[in-house]
């Protein structure tokens, strides 16, 4: 909990590029940080609760499966990471680099208490503990893609079911979204006959409960468990942050259509303006679309079939041909897990364009002060667009 006091400074500042908390509260970010290192025990930290609420054989609350140390000395290790990036951006390069330093430091401590090479997982090998080596880039480099396989195989043999609790859950959800396995998820977020959301629902829950299991000896309004909602954004509807360019100057699009859903539609009311967007699939047909507000730019990013043409105009295009008339840089994506299509058409504002789903298309357009204009295409007609209005474009991909 006590880490939230440098890390939302910080994603504030990455989705809206305001600085006025990282300058306002650094001082006391570093003493926060100092204390914590006060109270290391040969460079592991114990406090806090561990993995609250999560999963076990005995009663919500106290954590059964990934003990504070896990949590915590991670938790350590993250600050000191945000802290260094911090640091950088306020053009203290000293201690960037102290606090650099010192993050690495913990890390390899971390995994010489906690990394089981025998068995490619950390600690007690909980959901938890594996998500956190994961995502906070505690695991090494070779060490990841085990470290993956021992959670994708826990949450695989338990049924497609939750263990981890309020602090491990958010890293569950990234680690697997990230490793390309949202289908776990989103039979984890469905399945009713074991705690979890549809579980709550099922015994008839209004609001988000604080335990998994919806029982009567613990809240029943309680936001805790609600980090779903960052995969709904980020992973089902695709709509991402570009980190190095903070408060949404550049969006990326990663739509990841998942299970027997045949629709998503949401808005993000960004520091720019609201991003909004919309899959469906009909008749074995997925359409896109999405608006973008004026002064961003947009990366549309989508799975792909191997040796599948990519056309502009109904004109095929060499694999990495950027510019043919209007300036649209494209590229080829690997193949991915996640299910492929063949494409019907895809139509953007700048000009209609035949592909298969996975090009990676970077759209640059950015508001203008003046009158400034840009001609461009229908599938019928020429037209001249202001810059200043916002950008939206669809595309409809067959299965």
């Amino acid at each position: 909990w006590g880490a939230a006091f440098i890390q939302v400074p910080w994603q504030q500042y990455e989705f809206t590029g305001d600085t006025t908390l990282l300058l306002r509260h650094y001082d006391g970010m570093k003493r926060y940080f100092a204390h914590l290192e006060s109270r290391c025990v040969d460079g592991i930290l114990s406090d806090g609760l561990g993995d609250w609420y999560d999963v076990g054989p005995n009663k919500s609350g106290k954590s059964q499966h990934t003990p504070p140390p896990v949590t915590a000395t991670a938790f350590l290790y993250d600050d000191a990471v945000t802290l260094a990036k911090i640091a950088t951006l306020l053009g203290h390069a000293e201690e960037a680099s102290k606090f650099s330093a010192r993050a690495e430091q913990i890390r390899l401590r971390y995994n010489k208490e906690f990394y089981h090479a025998s068995k490619g997982s950390y600690a007690t090998g909980s959901q938890c503990a594996n998500a956190l080596a994961l995502v906070m880039g505690i695991a090494e480099p070779a060490d990841r893609p085990r470290v993956l396989e021992a959670l994708i195989r826990d949450v695989e043999a338990r049924g497609c079911t939750v263990t981890a609790g309020d602090i491990g859950f958010r890293y569950l959800l990234r680690a697997l979204a990230d490793g390309g396995r949202s289908d776990l998820i989103y039979r984890m977020i469905t399945q009713d006959e074991k705690p979890g959301y549809a579980y709550q629902l099922k015994q008839g829950a209004t609001s988000l409960t604080e335990s998994w299991d919806a029982n009567l000896g613990s809240s029943h309004n309680h936001f805790m468990l609600g980090q779903v909602t960052e995969w709904f954004y980020h992973d089902l509807l695709g709509i991402a942050a570009d980190l190095s360019k903070p408060g949404f100057e550049h969006v990326i699009l990663r739509p990841e259509p998942v299970g027997d859903l045949t629709w998503a539609e949401g808005s993000y009311a960004s520091v720019r303006g609201p991003i909004s967007v919309r899959w469906e699939i009909n008749n074995g047909r997925l359409s896109y679309k999405v608006s973008l507000p004026a002064n961003c730019t947009a990366t549309l990013e989508l799975p792909s079939k191997p040796g599948s043409p990519l056309l502009l105009d109904g004109q095929a295009l060499p694999e990495h041909d950027a510019k043919p008339s209007l300036g649209i840089p494209v590229t080829r994506l690997p193949t991915s897990s996640r299910p492929s299509y063949n494409s019907n058409h895809y139509f953007c504002p700048i000009n209609p364009i035949t592909t298969a789903l996975g090009t990676l298309i970077t759209v640059p357009w950015r508001a203008s002060r003046g009158k400034d204009t840009r001609s461009l295409w229908s599938s019928q007609v020429l037209r001249s667009v202001e810059q200043t209005r916002p950008k939206r474009f669809s595309m409809c991909l067959s299965k």
